[in-house]
């Protein structure tokens, strides 16, 4: 069995270093600040982020995911690769069966349910409901 150590040499350096909390998100400061402030109140709206690869997207949905789920960030979140995990039998399965699951949440936190979705390469469902 690996140790925690082995598996975290063996990330690509861009995840071994991801930001995981809104504060360490470097650049666009308009942008932090705004995520910040959703993760202070707990209202959030729907977003799109929207650009070029490289500038931040995922960090930022995953910093925000961090920070308003806690410890629960691991149930509550589903990464999916959209170059291998797509069709309709992804929503009816996965995602359906993804969506329904039951979390707990960090006191005074909302449920929510969000759909990040790279065209590039990712689709991340974020479910948080208590």
């Amino acid at each position: 069995m690996a140790t925690a150590a082995s598996k975290n040499s063996t990330l690509p350096w861009v995840e071994k270093y991801r930001p995981t909390k809104i504060d360490e998100i470097v650049g666009n400061a308009d942008a932090v600040e705004r995520l910040a402030a959703m993760a202070a109140t707990g209202n959030v709206p729907n977003l799109i982020f929207s650009g070029p690869p490289g500038i931040g997207k995922t960090t930022s949905i995953l910093c925000l995911a961090h920070t308003l789920l806690g410890p629960a960030y691991k149930d509550a979140v589903l990464e999916l690769n959209a170059s291998d995990d797509r069709g309709i039998d992804v929503v009816r399965n996965k995602i359906k069966m993804f969506a329904q699951k039951k979390v707990t949440l960090p006191p005074g936190r909302h449920k929510a349910r969000s759909i990040h979705w790279s065209p590039y390469d990712r689709v991340r469902v974020v479910n948080a409901v208590p």
